[in-house]
Formats: structure tokens, C-alpha cells, sequence
């Protein structure tokens, strides 16, 4: 068979940002420009919004000109890219208000570091050992520095410890499967610098032990061990664990005989059929849920039905909670697990599936996270996502566990998290419901009562100060839509402004809802979750979105919207459900609609098609 031909294209992220052509570095700008191209390059080809990419960028102090900047950047980018576009079908596209790239050809290092820990998996199942440790030798030589090198920022931050993660999991696995081999010298090195990144990990501990063991280093390995035991007791308060106190029991005895761990613990990075489940040693239950909010108010119905749910059916279940952006999913859901828990002693367990990040999490990911949260030793874990979930809901099988999924992306990311056991309870929160995921219970939340938004802002700057005001307290809060989000941002804004009425905070929060660019800091942040809902539409949805929010007067309904949109009253009707999926519109009585006032007047911000460079 005749070799494949060498990429044209090579991008790399795990080191400095960098882009070849036929072996020729291309100039992709400045760091900023060049934390644009990591963005979609990590994003897979999935688009990446203008407002999530300057917030990568800029953080909370964008420039004025950000989204025109943002454009120059993509603008110079593609100018590069352009000469291999034919050759590679490599392209930075647009998909409404989002940047997409399509790599077609070109290589991305990430990419063949993922592909080489699959043939690796696969070698392994077949025997082939050695092949699989050349495969992770190669993958863990593309890091040539630290990941994202010059890249400023908190995004580039957190990228950069998920890439140091992957270092150093592939790592582990290549070590691993050293020792399988025989080959401890090889695998020396990486143990070493593994175990400084992680100081806490018993089964690189008891791998580095091993393998010094099996050297004749049996010095090093004693006080290896000894530094170790004093970091657990002192940062954790507990004792090593069986295997490391076995391969502690060899070094003693001067035994070098019949390695253990390097035999039995399967690699990091290389799936081995699942034995039969893990039970997790006898400890205290996790109890992670957040802590609860101090200053929550109202949900009174929605709590009521959790608890019914709780007290009257032991098949538990899935209870939804979905609603737009800003309504207090999050924080529903944590006050609502917190005044359950005692009826789920076996555990409480709190994932954030970061749906809203750009990123989600994993499904896999996530099972990784509740195994170890549960006490299932890493080295046990599998690395399949149905082994995983598997031995999960064994673990949980027979218990009453109350797990909090917190923005959930997709069914399918949730699906394999769900306990199958009758006593256990999971809160889902979402931006939409998931219509593929059967026995689940919905709530929406909607704005809180107008006395209920009033007492929060009360409980936030003292009601004393509202209540000498109160026709403009009640038109604030209304203002804010009743939103709790909204309305602690008001807030914030009057705690800021001491000296100021409250009249004069309405006054202003008219003034910002009204500017057609320019905001206030934290008025962006009140339409974060607007411009989220948003960015999913599609053309014509984003088109009927603006439209819709010019319509005169209160509800309207499907026959006004056609002759608002020109469209007929069928496809009228569909886009504007889309629109209520999103959580962008509500249902009024009488088979109408209507916006909450912060969403129409975001809308009516928006251009008629919004459209990027």
C-alpha cells in the first residue's frame, strides 16, 4: 500500500499557536488573532458566536469596535488560508452571528493525538502492546510546549489545563504500557513529570513506585512514598491506599520480584474489557451540591412539586427545568436539592454539563466525574462511554441518590448520566426541553411574581431604601421583566450608586435598553442569555425575531405576525413556536404571544439580518 500523501496544512495548538503550509510557517497575526483561530479550531467545526469569541478575547473590557476588530481578524485569517483553500477544502465560514472553520485535509494536532489513543485502544484489544505504546510515544511527542503558548486570557487558561489533562493522560497510558513491556527506563521520565503535575494521584504514585522499584532505585522509591504519604495526610486527612501500600510492603522487603501494578492497572489512555462493577470504598456519602442562595425568593409551586414528587413516588425519575436564560434554573435547582437531600443519604451529586460554554461536557466525561466522585479509583474506570455508564448505574443501583444535572446540552449527553434504580431523583436544568428523553417531567420557569422580584431587590440593598420609593421600585422591577437575573443586576447597579433614587437608576436602565450599540457592562450581561437563545435560530427565526418585536401594542397573534413577516399563516405559525421553544416569545391567553420587555427590546437592537464579515 502506498503511503497516504503529507498534509498541506498542519495547525497546532499544543504548543504555540502555529499554522504550516508545505513546511512553511504562515503569519496568523497577533495573539489575539491567533487565540481566534485556536477558538475554532477546538470548537471541531461547530460554530462559535461573536459575542462567546469576544468574550474569550476581551473578557468583561471588550473595546468599543470588538465585533468590527473580531471581523478584521477573520478577515486577515482567511487571507492566509486562501492559497490552500482548493487544495485542503479548508474554509472559515458563517452560520448567522457565528464563525465556523472547516478543515477538510488539513491537520490539527488535537485531532491526531484523539485518533492515535483509538488505534491505541484498539492494538491493545488485538495484543499488540508494543504498537499500541509507539502509537501514545508519537501522540505525547506532538506537545512541543505548553498548549496555547502566548495566549492571554481566562478561555486560554482553562484550554490550557484540559490539554495538559490529555498530556497527561496519554502520557500515563504510553507509561503503562511500558511497564507491561518490560521497558521501565522508557517509561521513567513521563512518571516523573506526571507525578509533579499530579502530586495527589495514588495510581501514578503506585506506577512510579514500581517502576523505580523494578530499576533498583529502591532509595528514591522510599522517600517517594514517605512524600507522598505526608501530602495525603496533610491535604486530605487520609492513607494511601492498598495498592501503594503493597508495592510499599516489595520496597521494604527489597522485592523486585513479580511486578504488580504495572501488570494490572489498565492504562489511562487504553480501554480494557470492564470487570464486574466497582463499589466504592466505605466512606462518607458525596454531598456536592452548590451552596444554596441566601436571598432566594419565590418557586413556591415548583418547590411544591418536587417535594411531592419525593415524598409521594419511590420511582423517583427525571424533573426538567427549562426556561430562558436569566430565570434562575441553576439556582432553582440547588434550592431545590437542598431542601430534599435528607431523603437521598446515599449521596448528592452535582455536574455541570456546561452547555452555555462553547464546550459540553462529555457524556463520558461526565461518568468520569461521577465515578470518582463516587470512589471508583481512576485506573478502574473504563474508558467506553456505555462502560461507564454501565458501572455507574450499578453503583447506584440499589441506593436513593439525588443527582443535579446542571445545563445539559442534549439528550444524548444526558441520557447515559441517569440512574436506573427506583429510589433515586435527577434535576435536569436546560435552555430547552428534550422532547427524546421519555418519563421526564418539565417545569418552566417564568419571571417571578411582581412582589417576589420587589422583595429580592429588597433583600439585596435593604428595603428601607426601596420603600420610600415605591412607584419606582415597581416599575424597575418591572422593567427588569421580572427576571431574577435582571433584577439583581438592577441591584447591583443601586448598591453601586448609594447616593442615587431609585427613579434615577430606572431612568438610566431605560437610557441602556434604548442604545442601539453601546451598553452598560452589566447590561451585557443581562443579555448574555439572549444573544444565547438567539445565536441558534436560523435566518428567517432571527428575521421573525426582529420583526415580530416592532409589532404595536401587547400579545399579537399568528394572522398579525403573517402580516408582519408577509408570510402565510402556516409557516407563521411554525417559526413563531420556534421562537416559544426558545423561550423568546410566551404563550398569552387566548392562543397569543407576547415578549418579556428586556427580550423586546433586545430584539428590536438586533438588525434585521444579522450577518457577519
Amino acid at each position: 500500500m502506498r503511503p497516504s500523501a503529507p498534509p498541506i496544512v498542519r495547525f497546532a495548538v499544543l504548543g504555540p499557536v502555529t499554522a504550516v503550509a508545505h513546511g512553511v510557517d504562515l503569519d496568523i497575526g497577533s495573539p489575539q488573532q491567533r487565540a481566534v483561530l485556536a477558538m475554532l479550531l477546538l470548537a471541531e467545526g461547530h460554530p462559535v458566536d461573536v459575542d462567546t469569541v469576544v468574550d474569550r478575547i476581551w473578557g468583561d473590557t471588550p473595546p468599543r469596535s470588538a465585533a468590527s476588530v473580531l471581523r478584521t481578524y477573520v478577515y486577515r485569517l482567511r487571507r492566509v488560508l486562501a492559497p490552500h483553500a482548493e487544495a485542503t477544502g479548508l474554509a472559515i465560514g458563517t452560520d448567522g452571528g457565528a464563525y465556523h472553520l472547516d478543515r477538510g485535509s488539513a491537520e490539527f494536532d488535537v485531532a491526531v493525538v484523539e485518533t492515535a489513543r483509538r488505534r491505541a485502544r484498539e492494538l491493545v484489544r488485538t495484543g499488540d502492546v508494543a504498537g499500541a505504546a509507539d502509537e501514545l510515544a508519537a501522540a505525547a511527542a506532538r506537545w512541543t510546549g505548553t498548549a496555547l503558548g502566548g495566549l492571554p486570557g481566562s478561555w486560554a487558561d482553562a484550554q490550557r489545563f484540559r490539554l495538559g489533562e490529555l498530556h497527561d493522560e496519554v502520557a500515563l497510558g504510553r507509561a503503562t504500557l511500558e511497564v507491561r513491556l518490560g521497558r521501565y527506563e522508557e517509561a521513567l521520565p513521563e512518571l516523573r513529570r506526571v507525578a509533579e503535575d499530579r502530586p495527589l494521584d495514588e495510581r501514578v504514585a503506585a506506577l512510579l513506585l514500581e517502576t523505580l522499584l523494578a530499576l533498583g532505585l529502591r532509595n528514591e522509591a522510599l522517600g517517594t512514598y514517605d512524600d507522598f504519604r505526608h501530602r495525603l495526610a496533610d491535604q486530605l486527612g487520609v492513607s494511601p491506599g492498598s495498592a501503594l501500600r503493597q508495592v510499599h510492603q516489595r520496597l521494604l522487603q527489597d522485592d523486585v520480584t513479580e511486578p504488580t501494578v504495572g501488570l494490572e492497572a489498565p492504562p489511562a489512555s487504553v480501554t480494557v474489557p470492564p470487570g464486574p462493577p466497582v463499589r466504592p470504598p466505605a466512606a462518607a456519602a458525596p454531598a456536592q451540591l452548590p451552596p444554596d442562595l441566601a436571598d432566594f425568593v419565590g418557586r413556591a409551586d415548583e418547590l411544591q412539586r418536587v417535594r411531592r414528587v419525593v415524598a409521594e413516588d419511590s420511582s423517583g425519575g427525571v424533573l426538567g427545568i427549562t426556561g430562558l436564560g436569566g430565570m434562575g434554573k441553576t439556582a432553582f435547582a440547588v434550592h431545590a436539592a437542598h431542601r430534599v437531600r435528607t431523603a437521598f443519604p446515599d449521596g448528592q451529586f452535582f455536574v455541570d454539563l456546561r452547555a452555555g460554554g462553547g464546550h459540553p461536557l462529555t457524556a463520558s466525561d461526565a461518568l468520569l466525574v461521577l465515578l470518582r466522585s463516587a470512589g471508583v479509583p481512576r485506573s478502574t474506570i473504563p474508558d467506553g462511554v456505555e462502560e461507564r455508564s454501565t458501572t455507574w448505574r450499578s453503583l447506584v443501583a440499589d441506593r436513593r441518590v439525588l443527582l443535579v444535572l446542571d445545563d445539559a446540552a442534549s439528550s444524548a449527553q444526558v441520557r447515559p448520566l441517569l440512574p436506573s434504580g427506583p429510589g433515586s431523583l435527577t434535576l435536569l436544568t436546560s435552555v430547552r426541553r428534550f422532547v427524546d428523553l421519555p418519563g421526564t417531567r418539565w417545569t418552566t420557569l417564568l419571571p417571578l411574581a411582581p412582589e417576589e422580584s420587589t422583595d429580592l431587590m429588597g433583600r439585596l440593598v435593604g428595603h428601607e431604601r426601596l420603600a420610600a420609593e415605591p412607584g419606582p421600585t415597581a416599575r424597575l422591577a418591572a422593567a427588569c421583566s421580572h427576571q431574577p437575573l435582571a433584577v439583581r443586576v438592577a441591584a447591583a447597579r443601586l448598591a453601586d450608586r448609594p447616593t442615587w433614587t431609585v427613579a434615577e437608576i430606572e431612568q438610566q436602565l431605560y437610557d441602556d435598553l434604548d442604545q442601539p450599540v453601546v451598553m452598560h457592562a452589566d447590561c451585557r450581561i443581562v443579555d448574555a442569555p439572549f444573544r444565547r437563545a438567539s445565536a441558534g435560530l436560523r435566518e428567517d427565526q432571527r428575521d421573525a425575531f426582529h420583526r415580530l418585536s416592532h409589532l404595536p401594542g401587547g400579545p399579537f397573534s399568528v394572522e398579525e405576525a403573517a402580516r408582519a413577516l408577509r408570510r402565510d399563516t402556516k409557516s407563521t405559525r411554525a417559526v413563531v413556536e420556534d421562537l416559544l421553544d426558545a423561550h423568546l416569545i410566551v404563550a398569552e391567553p387566548g392562543g397569543r404571544y407576547g415578549f418579556f420587555a428586556l427580550v423586546r427590546a433586545f430584539a428590536r437592537r438586533q438588525p434585521v439580518r444579522e450577518r457577519v464579515a
